[in-house]
């Protein structure tokens, strides 16, 4: 039997689930166009035709940007590495001409002013939404290097850096102890910040008071916040999949299902949505790294997207959960879920796991130990080693091109 699928993508119909829903790419604009081709490509044949029209829709250049389903991007150094994979050829020369134009540069600072021009490159691609949206849309996230995560002046000092690249650069710092300063000082200075590695509800409420102080002080000496935003990003996943979740769980003879493991993430941001709203505070909660995930009675679901659906919030996406959420909900209804409450059994075991618990409390955790989180350790590696990789590929151009 045939599948009835809807013409608007599940993308669009999730966009539409409130008026405060935003959906922002997960990946630098410059691989998008390869990544719709090679969908479309995958795609079944009696789908391939509808694929290629919802695409379309969801960002193109030329189109007005007031009918695109992207509102945003987030990038980060894996993600940026990606763009030196999937376009190596294009950007070989223009690499071997950062490094004759900065002569006295070595191969890591060459590395740096790639990464950034990759950067300017990507959010260019978004200016035209920023002004037509009157500054409040159309944001580009640009991280300042991971392995400065303990280093709050130096991050201050690249996230100035990163913004003066364009208009609608949205700098990305992480949620650890020195990260929530150098957030506090961006903010006082009228820098657009997102907050990163950050996975529970004390690192968002750290980061909430720090920016809501930071306004503060830049008000009062007639900082200009017309074209400025804010956003804290939950890494929902990653806090999931914590081993120190499943590790506390068996101990106490929990059994952590995957269904169990979605709750607990969603348990932290419904409570950290509500608090945020509810209290006025300026910044917007982000979600990432979203699973595909759990299977319902032999059904693939996608919680992380279905159960937020109505939010006032952002929800940024990478590209395979991209297609994973337009193919599994292709013919299945979106409707607002973000005032279902977590079952009431689920929370009272998961509320019996230290690592929920500390996670799901305002100030359960401290911040000087945001940096020796479990996930926050595993992220910060996965994100140095992209980081160390791209400087690695840049070096072999680099060397090349001083011969």
């Amino acid at each position: 039997m045939a599948r009835q699928c809807f013409e608007a993508s599940a993308m669009e119909r999730l966009s539409k689930t409130s008026d405060g829903m935003e959906l922002w790419w997960d990946s630098n604009p410059l691989v998008f166009e390869k990544w719709c081709d090679e969908f479309i490509q995958s795609a079944d044949d009696d789908i391939k035709d509808l694929i290629k029209v919802q695409l379309k829709k969801l960002w193109d250049e030329n189109e007005d940007p007031s009918n695109w389903v992207f509102q945003g991007v987030t990038t980060n150094p894996p993600l940026t590495k990606a763009v030196f994979d999937n376009l190596g050829d294009e950007w070989k020369p223009i690499i071997e001409e950062l490094t004759k134009q900065n002569p006295a540069m070595d191969h890591k600072q060459i590395t740096w002013e790639a990464y950034k021009e990759a950067c300017k490159r990507g959010a260019a691609r978004y200016l035209s939404m920023y002004e037509a949206s009157g500054y409040t849309k159309g944001f580009v996230s640009a991280q300042v290097d991971p392995r400065l995560f303990v280093d709050a002046f130096t991050m201050v000092k690249q996230g100035l850096e990163l913004r003066v690249l364009q208009p609608n650069i949205m700098v990305k710092v992480p949620a650890t102890q020195s990260g929530v300063q150098a957030i506090l000082l961006l903010t006082a200075l009228g820098v657009p910040t997102n907050a990163t590695l950050c996975y529970n509800l004390p690192q968002i409420m750290a980061v909430a008071e720090a920016v809501k102080k930071g306004k503060e002080i830049g008000e009062s000496y007639g900082i200009d916040y017309s074209r400025w935003r804010s956003v804290i990003t939950m890494m929902i996943g990653r806090f999931e999949d914590a081993k120190t979740f499943a590790e506390q769980a068996e101990e106490r003879g929990i059994n952590l299902t995957e269904e169990m493991k979605r709750w607990a993430g969603l348990a932290v941001a419904k409570k950290a949505h509500r608090i945020l709203n509810e209290r006025n505070y300026p910044s917007k909660l982000l979600m990432a790294s979203s699973r595909v995930s759990p299977v319902v009675n032999g059904r693939q679901e996608i919680w992380h997207l279905e159960k937020l659906a109505g939010g006032n919030l952002v929800i940024t996406m990478n590209p395979e959960l991209i297609k994973e959420f337009m193919l599994h909900y292709i013919d299945r209804p979106i409707e607002s879920k973000i005032d279902e409450p977590v079952p009431e059994d689920v929370m009272e075991k998961l509320l019996k796991i230290p690592y929920f618990a500390e996670g799901y409390g305002e100030d359960t955790i401290k911040p000087e130990d945001f940096e020796t989180l479990d996930p926050t350790q595993s992220t910060y590696a996965q994100f140095s080693k992209a980081m160390i990789q791209l400087e690695e590929f840049i070096e072999k151009i680099y060397r090349e091109a001083k011969m």
